[in-house]
């Protein structure tokens, strides 16, 4: 299948993107006979993206991503993740919650083919001869939102086709 653009879009309150990779995972505990422990329910959202490609985010949406993840107050967004079909021709799926930014890290990946850091973010680098990675991924923006799931948002918490 060829690489898509538009497989993915991720909005935090009124900022629009588009990552390469987005993951959504809802967790609960369990106890000692793997039954569920009641209000233990997690839910994140883990973002990857390559900021050197400006038109999946602007510089601008960057910053003011950057400020929503350093603002003090605690005001939930509308967080909505879609993940289509292809090339945005058609929707999967689409989860919403209302969060936060709980993780925001930059970082340029070493030509030598390092760990992208937290998660997995694809398969091993690999470099051209200039030390560029081939994929062309160079600056890469990760984050994490975190679903709020306390009684007046967990009716917000969605999934959806």
């Amino acid at each position: 299948m060829a690489a898509t653009y538009k497989r993915v879009q991720v909005e935090v309150g009124s900022i629009k993107f588009f990552p390469q990779e987005a993951r959504y995972s809802v967790t609960r505990d369990t106890n000692q006979v793997g039954r569920r422990i009641g209000e233990s329910m997690r839910a994140r959202a883990y973002v990857w993206m390559d900021v050197h490609d400006t038109s999946r985010l602007s510089q601008d949406d960057m910053i003011q991503l950057w400020k929503k993840a350093t603002d003090a107050k605690d005001e939930p967004e509308k967080v909505s993740i879609t993940y289509y079909h292809e090339d945005g021709d058609r929707v999967l799926s689409n989860v919403e919650f209302m969060g936060w930014i709980a993780a925001f890290e930059t970082f340029n990946p070493q030509s030598n083919g390092a760990s992208f850091g937290r998660g997995n973010f694809g398969s091993a680098p690999v470099t051209s001869e200039n030390g560029q990675f081939s994929s062309g991924y160079n600056n890469i923006l990760y984050m994490e939102l975190v679903a709020a799931l306390d009684d007046p948002n967990v009716p917000k918490h969605k999934l959806t086709k």
